[in-house]
């Protein structure tokens, strides 16, 4: 099964992941479907085998393609930007914690949630998550993980709302091939006046998309038109990777079943 681009999707990783057979449902479900790979969540990266993680992923075809961090800066309470400089500290440290297993899975760190939340100083926040980032893009670069900075809608977090403001971020990496811009049609959905054209725009710094539609569910269980976007990625040459992120409307592996039957059509090469 081949797609015009590479098709992977975010999930949770169990703690128990060998033994969670409703996991391993959903990862048959995705080599059915002929998935690349998963971008995964994990309360407690620190205890995750690689060496395992990666074979119990090989069973199945597939591969981990980015470490979400999400789940861990909600759950710990991490925040890159937040006026509180010894939490902030203590986030960058465990950034530096998450590029090490980044790079032991061969893969690459999503700073979406990470980032900090709804700050009413936003340009403080900005220039808190900037030096942040600046400690930890060092790191990534030696370890050749890829650091995506998500642009993430204003009611989610002060940092990188629109492409523009998240190109602005780290636009003093601009020769840094491992720091990189993440949109995401959800949050465009809100940001953006024209998402066609703030993607032409910056086309350079992004091999990476998320896709969720307008009420945040799976595409095809929304109203965005993805016919057009893919389209659209086809005709301006982008041949990187798209990552299904969402709500779950009825249950995971029904989920993916709906949207499949939806954007098997538009993606098949």
């Amino acid at each position: 099964m081949s797609y015009a681009f590479p098709l992977t999707i975010q999930l949770v990783l169990p703690e128990g992941y060998r033994a969670d057979s409703d996991f391993c449902r959903v990862l048959d479900t995705l080599r059915q479907y002929g998935f690349s790979g998963v971008e995964l969540n994990s309360v407690h990266p620190d205890r995750i085998d690689p060496s395992d993680l990666k074979g119990f992923l090989a069973q199945f075809e597939l591969k981990m393609t980015m470490f979400a961090t999400g789940l861990t800066a909600k759950s710990w309470g991490l925040s890159l930007s937040t006026p509180d400089e010894e939490a902030r500290e203590r986030s960058a440290k465990r950034a530096l914690d998450f590029i090490d297993f980044a790079h032991s899975m061969e893969a690459g760190m999503i700073v979406g949630f990470f980032k900090g939340g709804p700050e009413p100083d936003r340009i403080s926040a900005c220039r808190n998550f900037s030096d942040s980032l600046a400690r930890i893009v060092p790191a990534a670069q030696e370890k050749r993980v890829a650091v995506l900075v998500e642009a993430t809608n204003r009611y989610e977090s002060a940092v990188a709302n629109s492409l523009d403001d998240t190109h602005e971020i780290i636009a003093p990496f601009a020769d840094n091939p491992y720091v990189k811009i993440l949109p995401d049609t959800f949050h465009m959905n809100i940001e953006e006046r024209d998402q066609f054209e703030a993607l032409r725009k910056h086309f350079s710094l992004f091999d990476w998309i998320h896709i969720s539609d307008n009420n945040r569910y799976f595409p095809g269980l929304g109203a965005i038109r993805f016919h057009e976007l893919f389209a659209f990625l086809e005709k301006i040459g982008y041949r990187g990777g798209l990552a299904i992120e969402g709500k779950i409307e009825k249950d995971l592996v029904r989920d993916i079943q709906a949207t499949m039957r939806y954007l098997k059509p538009l993606l098949e090469a």
